[in-house]
């Protein structure tokens, strides 16, 4: 599927879906762990190695970082529903629906509005879901296995592209 057939409003949606799930994760690692004020822990040792993961006392998040973060985390949802639930993907047959979701999230062209918002807009905002994982959830250890593994939740690894930001 060429890029060209994609709608200029998709092709921009997505686009600022890109930017927005990236403003979001990079405002996610620079976050405090705790949403609220929590005492500092130290998990329990591992099963199959003696490491032990450590969280430091926190004051939690500030109300204008809840506020920010909550922002962006609509607008990735909105930019998701509008991408997914464009006109154009009812003109195609099932088994393209996702070769063509796949060309979209991969085109290289930027269309006017992408050249119009690229300017830093902080209106557009980055990853969906970083934010919500923590260890203060069940008490048990946090976050999800992969993205612990990956650093996601530690705020030990710098954002992807400060360009985003």
């Amino acid at each position: 599927m060429a890029d060209d057939d994609f709608p200029d409003e998709l092709r921009d949606a997505q686009l600022r879906l890109h930017q927005a799930r990236s403003v979001h994760r990079a405002l996610c690692r620079e976050l405090p762990w705790p949403v609220e004020p929590a005492q500092g822990w130290t998990g329990e040792e591992g099963h199959h190695s003696g490491y032990r993961r450590e969280f430091p006392a926190s004051p939690g998040r500030t109300e204008a970082q809840r506020a920010e973060e909550a922002r962006l985390r609509e607008l990735v949802l909105t930019l998701s529903i509008q991408v997914s639930t464009h006109p154009y993907w009812t003109g195609l047959d099932r088994p393209e629906v996702v070769n063509a979701r796949m060309a979209l999230k991969h085109a290289e062209r930027v269309g006017a509005a992408s050249a119009a918002g690229a300017g830093g807009d902080a209106s557009v905002g980055g990853v969906g879901g970083d934010c919500g994982r923590g260890p203060v959830r069940g008490g048990s250890g946090g976050g999800d296995a992969a993205s612990d593994a990956a650093g996601e939740d530690t705020g030990d690894v710098p954002p992807m592209s400060s360009a985003a930001a």
